[in-house]
């Protein structure tokens, strides 16, 4: 139902009291109910109330009723000074329980009369903007003005100002050293939101015949840091109440917002890239999902990647079988880092034994974390790292690990016969990589990563659609990009499922976990939103296929498992690396084995 001009049907509301206003009926406005009136006496609560009469309530009247009330002294003056809920209404009764006034959000049932939370200050979103200025609505739970922006939420996506608009939060790093991560994560995010509103209308009604409901992103930055995105989680779930946010991108970050914010605000957090195993068994009371999947699938993938290339640099090298490959595992402090590093160090078999057993041709280096209290070390790490000249380098980090770690390395590597062979975990997966790279042949030529993902025609179809929109820059091949635009289909998927008229975290998390095998498949994109909304409103399931993998939920941890990809760096027709793209070769994660074989130029 449209509480401003686009519904069949409005309220009036004088204090804290609703009333449903049908078109073609005669609103008279000439008593009132007074509840929850402490140290005053019953007749003066109740005493009667001249007010306006208002003949033929029609659309577009709410907003003008609510101020005819509020000039009378009704809103601001008298139920102000008396801390009254008032009601005015003609009819007998309005309601027998709160599920009877659910089409007037925050309203509840007060001696049979929908009545709206004490305190409230607007009717429709349009009340707060005609105050206000843009991007100010009336928040439904309690009918008071908010803000959408903040310092840290600068962006809107969709039509924020229609009242029946389901608004949902996004927690990247679109700002700062990590932005080139962010900002495209943040844009899959809004292709998706534009993709529904544009070719399904939004959300469907929650009532036959009732207004269609716009979906709108908030969009906010952490700038790859802990107390921003805690801020901005704040005014997410504080100030504007959605019951969703798309984020963090690291999984420290993760934690943090999800322990601190969402848990305990009821608020659903879905992060595209965070992909730390602590996150599996957290006590998150169903509320923590992601798009990404544990490290224990890439840590899988690293360690039978790492045999291969034993192989290949030892025939390149001219080690006899005796002679030991050296390894080191060079990785970011944070929860990402530490955590996928310790879980390689307990799977990797290096020279045929576990990398404790191989004495100096094995070290694990901690640089630090850029974004935490105990700082950095890297001129330690990269001295560590050069005294021992390893064969192999794998590097587990973000965006830090490209200007100050590879680049040093491979800048003061010495005369020593050979190079490092390079394996990066999928946060390194970045622009900075491939513009730092450049024309270097011989360096492009010895740089691997991993990532999950798939090579899917959804996925091809979903990279279309950005590169259609929003062109190469930033560029969409970077991990976390086609999770951020599965995150918000399955918001919206589940938010339909759910069947609730406002929506909550606790609806959705129920919602998503009838997205899962089963069902109707329904693949990531626009062409098949309205067959999803028809088998979900019929009760039916929805295979989800997204553009990231098939999304295949554990619905105990949130969690679904992905193929790992193995990526490598092509080089453009003028011979600079450009972008990133799959190999040819992955992990299967369904049977536990590689598959498929390199197929990029020199490699």
């Amino acid at each position: 139902m449209s509480m401003g001009g686009a519904g069949k049907s409005g309220f009036a509301a004088g204090g804290g009291g609703v009333k449903r206003a049908e078109e073609q009926h005669e609103i008279a406005v000439g008593r009132r109910v007074a509840v929850g009136c402490p140290g005053l006496m019953p007749s003066r609560c109740a005493a009667p109330l001249e007010a306006p009469r208002i003949v033929r309530g029609r659309r577009g009247r709410l907003a003008r009723v609510w101020r005819a009330l509020r000039s009378l002294g009704v809103v601001t003056g008298l139920a102000a000074s008396m801390s009254c809920s008032l009601v005015v209404d003609t009819s007998p009764e309005q309601c027998e329980t709160n599920a009877d006034c659910a089409q007037f959000p925050g309203a509840r049932c007060v001696k049979k009369a929908c009545v709206a939370p004490e305190g409230a200050d607007c009717s429709t979103n349009q009340d707060c903007i005609d105050r206000n200025g843009e991007y100010w609505i009336c928040r439904k739970r309690d009918m008071r003005c908010v803000g959408l922006l903040s310092d840290e939420c600068t962006v809107v996506q969709g039509d924020w100002a229609n009242d029946d608009a389901v608004m949902f939060g996004s927690v990247l790093p679109t700002t700062g050293s990590d932005a080139s991560l962010g900002r495209p994560m943040e844009n899959s995010v809004r292709l998706a939101v534009d993709e529904f509103d544009t070719l399904a209308n939004g959300l469907p009604p929650v009532e036959s015949g009732g207004a269609p409901r716009p979906l709108v992103l908030i969009g906010c930055t952490d700038d790859s840091d802990t107390e921003t995105a805690l801020r901005a989680a704040e005014h997410l779930t504080g100030q504007v109440q959605v019951p969703a946010i798309i984020g963090a991108a690291f999984s420290g970050i993760t934690l943090d917002v999800a322990t601190t914010v969402t848990i305990p605000r009821g608020v659903l957090l879905m992060s595209p890239s965070a992909t730390s195993a602590a996150i599996t068994d957290l006590a998150d009371d169903g509320l923590v999902w992601r798009t990404s999947p544990s490290d224990v699938l890439q840590t899988a993938a690293l360690a039978k990647l790492v045999p291969i290339l034993e192989g290949q640099v030892r025939a390149a090298v001219g080690l006899s079988p005796t002679e030991s490959i050296k390894l080191a595992i060079v990785h970011k402090g944070d929860a990402y880092g530490v955590g996928l590093a310790t879980a390689l160090e307990a799977e990797l078999v290096l020279n045929g034994k576990p990398p404790e057993d191989n004495g100096a041709a094995y070290e694990r280096i901690d640089y630090g974390d850029p974004g935490g209290s105990g700082g950095t070390s890297y001129p330690n790490a990269i001295s560590r790292v050069l005294k021992m000249l390893p064969h192999i380098v794998l590097v587990v980090g973000t965006v830090e690990g490209i200007g100050s770690v590879l680049a040093p390395i491979e800048g003061q590597w010495p005369e020593a016969g050979y190079f490092p062979r390079y394996v990066l975990s999928d946060g390194l997966m970045l622009e900075e990589l491939w513009d730092w790279v450049g024309k270097d042949d011989g360096l492009r030529q010895r740089i691997l990563g991993t990532v999950p993902g798939t090579s899917s025609a959804q996925y091809k179809s979903f990279r279309q659609q950005y590169l259609s929109k929003f062109g190469q820059d930033p560029s969409p091949d970077v991990f976390g990009t086609a999770g951020s635009y599965d995150a918000l289909y399955l918001l919206a998927y589940a938010a339909v499922a759910s069947g609730e008229p406002t929506v909550t975290g606790r609806g959705l998390a129920e919602g998503v976990k009838r997205l899962v095998p089963e069902g109707t498949r329904i693949d990531a994109g626009g062409a098949q939103i309205n067959q999803a909304y028809g088998a979900l409103q019929a009760g039916e399931n929805v295979d989800f296929q997204g553009a990231s993998g098939p999304l295949d939920f554990d619905v105990d941890v949130g969690e679904a498992a992905s193929d790992i990809q193995i990526w490598c760096l092509p080089k453009d027709a003028k011979g600079a690396a450009t972008t990133a793209v799959h190999s040819g070769l992955y992990y299967d994660a369904a049977i536990g084995t590689l598959q498929g074989k390199i197929a990029c130029d020199g490699q």
